[in-house]
C-alpha cells in the first residue's frame, strides 16, 4: 500500500528504498506526500539523505539518523560490489577470447 502510493505521489526510487529500510526497524512510518515520517516525530524530506531528517533533538532523531547513514553506506558498498563484479566479469570474458 505504501509502495503504490509513494510511486504515485512521484517519490524517487531512492526514497521508496529508505522508507523500506526504515520499515523493517521502524513500523511506525508512514508517508505524509513526499516526506517520510517516522514514529510522529521525524520528517524525512527530500532528497532523504541523513541532514533531511528533522525533528526533535532526541533518541528518536539519533535512532532514525543512524538508519539512513547505514541504508546509504549499504548501498554504497552494494554498488562498488556490482561494478567490481561487473569488471571481473569483463577480464573474465576478453581473456577467454
Amino acid at each position: 500500500m505504501s509502495q503504490a502510493y509513494a510511486i504515485s505521489a512521484g517519490v524517487s526510487l531512492e526514497g521508496q528504498q529508505l522508507f523500506q529500510t526504515i520499515h523493517k526497524t521502524i513500523k511506525d512510518c508512514k508517508w505524509q506526500e513526499k516526506n517520510i515520517v517516522v514514529m510522529e516525530e521525524v520528517v524525512i524530506a527530500p532528497p532523504y539523505q541523513v541532514e533531511n531528517c528533522k525533528g526533535k533533538e532526541g533518541s528518536a532523531l539519533s535512532h532514525v539518523r543512524k538508519i539512513v547513514e547505514k541504508h546509504f553506506r549499504d548501498v554504497e558498498s552494494q554498488k562498488v560490489l556490482q561494478r567490481s563484479q561487473a569488471q571481473q566479469t569483463q577480464k573474465d570474458t576478453s581473456l577467454s577470447s
